[in-house]
């Protein structure tokens, strides 16, 4: 099942839980996931002209990690953009993976997010899940990845659309500098 990148956070809990389960990582170019986080049809702007996201609801109260990761760049928290505030939250997001990563007895695994039905299919499922792939279940996964997994339901026959590209172009140039940063 799918955890929301948030649970990255958890991922030791996970482990604990179901010590010789194999797990994934998704993964994606920051540029993007931070399009995703910061598109303007889904962020609200307050009155003192912040941008209220999911990357940076945390800023009235960061994590301790969030502080030292800003630091060890030789930033203050405050002097963050909103922006640069989304990019070190998601590398603290992936930081947190990644150290949950190197303790995992190769049952983690990092996977990148373009390709990824492919990846799934011609080596996650089988080589790192242990799980056949027929034709019947490569078809049904196809099937399946059609499907835009965030659409509310009345919106799911839509279906999803690769937007790496979209994003990558739309991106503005705080958005990458934040990305580099961070």
């Amino acid at each position: 099942f799918k955890v929301s990148s948030i649970g990255s956070k958890r991922i030791s809990v996970m482990r604990e839980a179901f010590p010789e389960t194999p797990w994934i990582f998704v993964y994606r170019e920051p540029v993007q996931t931070m399009m995703s986080h910061l598109d303007p049809a889904k962020v609200n702007v307050k009155r003192n002209g912040r941008i209220m996201a999911v990357c940076t609801r945390a800023r009235h109260d960061p994590p301790r990690e969030l502080y030292d990761l800003v630091e060890q760049k030789g930033r203050r928290m405050d002097e963050l953009s909103d922006q640069e505030f989304c990019a070190a939250h998601l590398a603290s997001l992936c930081e947190s993976a990644l150290r949950e990563l190197n303790k995992s007895n190769h049952h983690g695994k990092a996977v990148e997010y373009d390709g990824l039905i492919d990846k799934l299919l011609d080596d996650i499922i089988p080589n790192h899940f242990g799980v056949a792939v027929d034709e019947e279940a490569r078809q049904r996964v196809l099937e399946v990845s059609k499907t835009y997994s965030k659409a509310k339901a009345s919106a799911r026959d839509a279906g999803w659309v690769e937007d790496s590209e979209k994003k990558e172009s739309n991106s503005t140039p705080e958005i990458r500098d934040a990305s580099e940063l961070f």
